[in-house]
């Protein structure tokens, strides 16, 4: 089983990612779905096992039901599968919930997240996505949920020491929390210097470099150079990745990718694929207004 929250977690206060944006959440109308019920009915009456439970996680995930998907961690962890991406992707479902419901009704969720990415990252500290999930976290929750910038800069600084790159782009989201735009544009601006696999976009090297990582980092990396006018190229060849891996397991809306791609090529003067890409996006979604 894909490991989606491994892959594509997204999260916390309307979606904040780097370069500070506000993305949505893909959704769907599970509840209306029949086809979705009368199958996730039948993988509920399976015997208890890790696989059953792993398909329920699965077929929930891709229909956006996080209820489910947190019901179904839990009880895998509670069977006895307790490891850093099984607490990964329970503490990345309740980040979800947290911006699909009140806020009045969220602090239970931002507990169970900032649990799970702490115990996770116990299991197993050398988790590059967990550290990176604990960046945003401390860097993000108000003081009085536990926020603290010097607890993001101790994880980024354990990010650094086994991801250089993806160190760099934590203390700049850090900064860019701390709204220190110009000193996160030169953080961001090394990492982009160090990112030279981008330059010739070799599919073999983008597959070693985002393998092991959150699908969402390459989206995120093409965020980044949009936000703060970076190298164009880079942005695209890595926003082109995270299209191509592209699945029904992601929380991400396509259409704000082809968007993203749409605005990217005007910057370089491509009209005809920023054209095209819009298309796409309103393809997809005729309502779209980002």
């Amino acid at each position: 089983m894909r490991s989606f929250f491994i892959q594509s977690v997204f999260f916390l206060f309307s979606c904040v990612t780097f370069a500070q944006e506000k993305t949505p959440f893909a959704i769907y109308e599970f509840s209306s779905d029949q086809e979705y019920q009368n199958k996730l009915e039948i993988l509920e009456k399976k015997p208890t096992s890790k696989e059953a439970f792993q398909d329920v996680i699965l077929w929930a995930s891709e229909h956006k039901d996080y209820e489910t998907v947190i019901l179904y961690y839990s009880k895998l962890i509670e069977n006895g599968h307790e490891n850093a991406e099984n607490h990964f992707g329970l503490a990345g479902a309740n980040g979800i919930r947290i911006d699909e419901i009140s806020k009045f009704k969220a602090l239970p969720y931002v507990d169970a997240m900032k649990t799970n990415f702490l115990k996770a990252h116990q299991l197993n500290p050398k988790h590059t996505p967990t550290l990176m999930a604990l960046v945003k976290v401390y860097a993000k929750l108000p003081g009085f949920l536990g926020g603290s910038y010097s607890k993001a800069r101790k994880y980024a600084e354990l990010l650094s020491t086994l991801s250089s790159i993806e160190g760099m782009l934590a203390e700049g989201f850090i900064l860019e929390s701390e709204n220190k735009r110009n000193e996160a544009k030169k953080i961001y601006n090394q990492a982009f210097n160090q990112l030279t696999f981008l330059d010739d976009c070799n599919p073999d090297e983008l597959k070693v470099f985002f393998g092991n990582r959150s699908q969402n980092l390459s989206f995120e990396i093409a965020s980044i150079g949009l936000a703060f006018d970076l190298n164009v190229n880079k942005s695209i060849c890595s926003l082109s990745y995270f299209l191509e891996k592209f699945d029904k397991q992601d929380n991400l809306p396509k259409e704000w990718v082809y968007y993203k791609l749409a605005l990217l090529h005007e910057r370089i003067n491509e009209k005809e694929q920023a054209d095209k890409y819009r298309s796409f996006a309103l393809e997809i979604n005729p309502k779209f207004k980002p």
